[in-house]
């Protein structure tokens, strides 16, 4: 028999507190996508989303987000596989102590000052709360020497990197490399500051830094004046430096719509009304696009971006012909690893960003379908692998899933190359020139080829009709 509830009797809903400030949440991530500042938050260094790993391809590539060689910070502190590197962390705090003049007391004391600031860094679910100050001080003084000692390694070409083959092995440089920039495997970035400055004074940190990132990027070690501190708040931590410097990608031509919404709907066009639902029409905007021997049928050119370049991803569209710029990426052992963390970065809550990445390779996953789409990206420089063959650049970037992009880059991109429309005659002139007139081997023959039917046409000419008769 139903209960009858008295007029006294209420359902009792507990509200959140910020439930007034949602329009101002809301309102940051938009500020974010169409390419302004982020209004500063407090957040915190998060774990990989169980999500991300629920798929398919996130299942084959778990092991991308768990370190190989060396833990750093909380998360994977202590396990057993990794003992090897906490020895080596011994003798990297040392050289990096001794760079800096300090004895070990006076580093320690350093660091202790933004502990508690260190401390808060971390997701708010206990994961600190098995080590007291002290103990978490010491992993963090540790763990900052460590990556800053290899950092400066890597940059300066300092012989002492083959320490890295002493204690771990000779695969353990690139483990290493891969292993810091692991979303779970962050420390926050105001120990690493704290660090630095004791090590290198003035800007030449910084300097440090933007080597290292250009190793990455173009897998050379490339000094630069580049500016990688560039943030209005500090970098939360290792993996959040480099992603911002990773790639630039222009949003400024973002939302249509945003204009459009501030006109009376009565003298709307139905053109406006036709872009302002594909503004929100997920599947419309983020469909991919032709790979690169596709445009290249359609008489759309790649070219690499100069160094100058504010922007690593444009279209240009001319009256017979597009340019689509891309900007030079190396590809390595490591770099599969590297892109999945920071689209798992990109991927967390409360934590307001472009997407940067994630359309970036969203887009490379488009132009990239076969082997013959690397090999054209590596004829332009775009390009550079160290992998086994070209079809193995392919395979990975088809294993990457990029789960969200920005909507207004990647649609932008999409839409400027789709309005250059093929014609029959292009089409046919590029494929002629990319089947038959590809290679210097190719033209060859073309033209050897051509030269003996020339050939055998005069001499057939002139047996039939010989002169004098």
């Amino acid at each position: 028999m139903a209960m009858k509830r008295s007029e006294s009797e209420y359902v009792m809903v507990e509200m959140p507190s910020n439930i007034h400030d949602n329009n101002m949440i809301a309102m940051e991530w938009v500020d974010c996508l169409t390419g302004k500042e982020a209004t500063e938050r407090e957040r915190h260094i998060q774990k990989v989303l169980p999500l991300l790993l629920k798929s398919e391809k996130g299942h084959r590539n778990r092991e991308c987000y768990v370190p190989a060689v060396v833990s750093l910070g909380p998360y994977h502190h202590n396990r057993p596989d990794l003992a090897k590197a906490e020895k080596y962390k011994l003798t990297t705090l040392e050289e990096y102590r001794s760079g800096t003049g300090l004895t070990l007391d006076a580093l320690y004391k350093k660091v202790f000052k933004v502990v508690h600031d260190a401390r808060k860094c971390y997701d708010a679910d206990g994961s600190t709360d098995a080590y007291n100050d002290e103990e978490f001080n010491r992993m963090m003084l540790h763990d900052g020497c460590f990556i800053l000692f290899f950092i400066e390694c890597v940059s300066c070409a300092d012989n002492r990197l083959w320490l890295n083959n002493e204690y771990l092995g000779a695969s353990g440089f690139a483990n290493v490399v891969r292993d810091l920039l692991l979303l779970e495997n962050q420390i926050p970035f105001v120990v690493l500051d704290v660090l630095m400055k004791l090590r290198f004074p003035d800007d030449k940190g910084e300097n440090i830094l933007n080597a290292f990132f250009n190793y990455l990027n173009y897998g050379d070690v490339i000094w630069t004046d580049k500016k990688v501190l560039k943030y209005t708040q500090q970098p939360l931590h290792l993996l959040e430096l480099y992603r911002s410097n990773f790639i630039s990608l222009s949003a400024a031509f973002a939302f249509r719509s945003s204009k459009a919404s501030k006109m009376s709907s009565m003298v709307r066009t139905q053109s406006i009304e036709k872009e302002t639902r594909d503004d929100y029409d997920y599947v419309q905007r983020s469909r991919s696009f032709d790979s690169v021997t596709q445009l290249k049928s359609r008489w759309i050119f790649l070219k690499c971006t100069s160094d100058k370049s504010r922007v690593d991803m444009k279209f240009k569209s001319y009256r017979w012909y597009g340019e689509f710029k891309l900007a030079r990426r190396a590809v390595s052992s490591y770099t599969k690893a590297i892109y999945l963390n920071m689209i798992a970065y990109e991927m967390c809550p409360h934590n307001p960003n472009d997407y940067r990445v994630s359309t970036y390779l969203r887009m490379m996953k488009s132009l990239i379908t076969q082997r013959e789409d690397v090999r054209e990206l590596r004829r332009n420089n775009i390009m550079l692998h160290s992998l086994g063959s070209d079809e193995e650049v392919a395979k990975m970037y088809d294993e990457i899933d990029v789960p969200a992009v920005n909507l207004y880059m990647f649609h932008h991109i999409r839409h400027e190359i789709e309005k250059l429309r093929p014609t029959k005659y292009k089409t046919w002139i590029a494929e002629l020139i990319t089947d038959y007139l590809g290679s210097p081997w190719k033209a060859a023959g073309i033209l050897v080829g051509t030269a003996i039917l020339c050939t055998s046409l005069v001499q057939t000419y002139i047996a039939i009709n010989p002169r004098g008769r």
